[in-house]
């Protein structure tokens, strides 16, 4: 299954429909229910660096809008490796799983790992 179009014409317009999985994922798994900031991540807030959905809320507001204009390659990547870091850490499946954040996981890896034989 493959998540995003293979015609993306262009590295960040590929990066940024690859970004459109976790953001809704993440939005969904974060609770604002009781949040004082209404989901607007303040670093200098001691009630957002220590909430357990500090990580993916600070992640959200840096994502929330996608625009391929606004982030250079290398902005994406990192939101790409940050958002599979969480995914990878919040959800527990089996090798063989293929749903869609299974799916999604694996071909974040293949394209960070191809990625790094870039340099």
């Amino acid at each position: 299954m493959t998540l995003t179009p293979t015609s993306s014409r262009t590295i960040t317009g590929y990066l940024s429909e690859l970004l459109e999985f976790p953001r809704l994922f993440i939005e969904r798994d974060v609770d604002f229910t009781n949040c004082r900031v209404a989901g607007r991540f303040d670093e200098d807030s001691k009630d957002c660096t220590s909430c357990k959905f500090g990580v993916a809320c600070q992640w959200l507001n840096r994502e929330r809008t996608p625009s391929t204009d606004a982030g250079s390659v290398e902005q994406l990547v990192e939101a790409l490796q940050t958002a599979e870091d969480y995914l990878r850490t919040t959800t527990t499946h089996s090798r063989s799983c293929d749903c869609e954040t299974c799916s999604w996981l694996r071909e974040a890896r293949h394209f960070l790992h191809a990625r790094s034989h870039w340099a």
